[in-house]
């Protein structure tokens, strides 16, 4: 009887490309190996691709499943309630606010629907405003604005800290945000949300660390950040073991306890995403969308000349591919919010900064016709010189964390989000974030508040309870819950 002519489905990767056989875990670990995601009960060998505690995989594209979910980190403490006007327990204005560089009565301009932001005696025109912030979006985001609900957090922080449990990365994460070509992204190295924060409740997968739109290019085909730690070499000879795997070991593997999910992770890091590598930069690079790249490029004023190592275009490209449903959650990060130099000059410059990237994350969703929410942390706040006078703003002095904020945006193509309110939590006569309120004091509380919106968003509340229920319980969502 002759030999039994081998099918091609059965020929492995490295044979089919002429390789030599895989290489051994010796190798791996000699390679620095950073691992895919999946939690699950492992044999040792696929301890070297997968963390314990990260999450299961999906092998399809996620793109629409859950809206996508960005962070602006504002490193410093920027003074965030010198710019929405927050207000008192029974959603009056307080007393003064002398103390957050508004005076006494500020003149209240209101934009997303019915949210107040300070405006100027002389009237609501553009450009005018006392919040330098709001100027700033609706300076770029002109489309978008009106299709975008507002909620500002009353949440003190620790001041000038990186320790300030308001990431909620993870929190989005283990609701099953993934991306159909790349991890989760970010943009301070050393850190494990990418930005100067700390998780709230779980810590989120390790996100790629996002310094050139190149970052994004050389790791497409590679889960996490394995394809930043890799040689091509190691790449080719990790997708022949990874193939290898998936065809000779799939009965064996499908046996297995939640072996169908490990069968699926290797395809997905594996042959699929062979596929992906020949995409290059058309995949990732806003510039490039057949539809909306001319329009993305002039609301971040990028072009074909722009360099690698653009703040512009790392932005826009995180920002793109979020909102495609390409990668996990982003996380973006200004500096030099710590600007209490005893004037109003640089604060009101930084504050126009923060509002302009936001308004252009809002226009870019709106140019790709999708939704995005989107999130502004920052690690404490500032106090201003008292003054009385409300036509102008008074000069920042000093920290003070007790007057701090977060704010949630969501834009959605199809209008504007309805809300039963535009705060959560409240301040005291005080300036002070209120104290008895379920977020007050806890950034970590503050986060799990932000992820219940982002699940009522997404009809999935069912989902809060198992994810943040101990950061702040579900008998609190009364209170937290705007977005009807």
């Amino acid at each position: 009887m002759g030999k039994k002519k081998t099918q091609d489905s059965e020929i492995p990767m490295w044979a089919k490309t002429g390789h030599a056989r895989p290489v051994t875990r010796r190798d791996f670990l000699g390679a620095g190996l950073i691992p895919f995601s999946a939690s699950m009960i492992l044999p040792n060998w696929m301890s070297l691709l997968m963390p314990s505690s990260a999450q299961a995989a999906v092998c399809t594209d996620s793109a629409g499943s859950l809206i996508p979910f960005v962070t602006l980190n504002l490193a410093g403490g920027a003074g965030l309630a010198g710019n929405f006007v927050p207000h008192d327990q029974g959603g009056q204005m307080l007393p003064s606010y002398n103390l957050v560089g508004l005076g006494r009565t500020p003149t209240l301009v209101r934009e997303f629907g019915n949210v107040p932001f300070a405006g100027n005696p002389a009237g609501n025109v553009a450009g005018n405003e006392i919040s330098r912030f709001l100027a700033g979006v609706r300076q770029t985001a002109p489309n978008a604005i009106a299709k975008t609900a507002f909620v500002g957090v009353c949440v003190e922080s620790r001041d000038d800290s990186s320790e300030n449990k308001f990431s909620a990365d993870g929190l989005v994460a283990k609701a099953g945000l993934m991306g159909s070509l790349l991890p989760n992204l970010g943009r301070r190295p050393g850190t494990t949300t990418g930005i100067g924060q700390l998780a709230s409740v779980v810590n989120p997968p390790s996100p790629l660390i996002v310094n050139g739109l190149n970052s994004l290019t050389s790791s497409l085909g590679y889960a996490g950040s394995i394809g930043t730690v890799l040689k091509q070499s190691q790449k080719e000879a990790l997708a022949n073991v990874i193939s290898r795997l998936s065809e000779s070991q799939n009965r064996k593997l499908a046996s297995m306890q939640s072996g169908s999910d490990i069968k699926n992770l290797l395809d997905c890091a594996g042959i699929k995403n062979e596929g992906l590598l020949a995409q290059g930069t058309n995949a990732v690079d806003p510039r490039l969308d057949a539809a909306a790249g001319t329009q993305i490029s002039t609301i971040w004023n990028i072009n074909s000349g722009t360099g690698n190592g653009d703040q512009n275009l790392i932005f826009s490209s995180m920002v793109y591919n979020a909102i495609k449903g390409q990668c996990g959650s982003v996380s973006l990060e200004l500096g030099g919010f710590d600007y209490h130099d005893n004037s109003a000059t640089t604060g009101d410059g930084k504050d126009l900064e923060a509002g302009q990237n936001v308004g252009r994350i809002l226009e870019t969703a709106n140019a790709l016709n999708r939704p995005v929410f989107l999130y502004i942390t920052t690690d404490g706040a500032t106090v201003s010189v008292q003054s009385d006078n409300s036509s102008t703003r008074s000069a920042w002095a000093s920290d003070r964390g007790t007057a701090g904020m977060a704010y949630i945006l969501y834009f959605n193509p199809a209008g504007r989000p309805n809300t039963n309110g535009f705060q959560i939590g409240h301040f005291t006569n005080g300036q002070v974030a209120a104290g008895t309120t379920a977020v007050a004091s806890s950034p970590e509380a503050a986060a799990a508040a932000v992820f219940a919106n982002y699940l009522r968003v997404n009809n999935r509340l069912d989902l809060y309870d198992a994810i943040a229920g101990r950061a702040l319980e579900s008998r609190f969502l009364d209170q937290v819950l705007k977005f009807v």
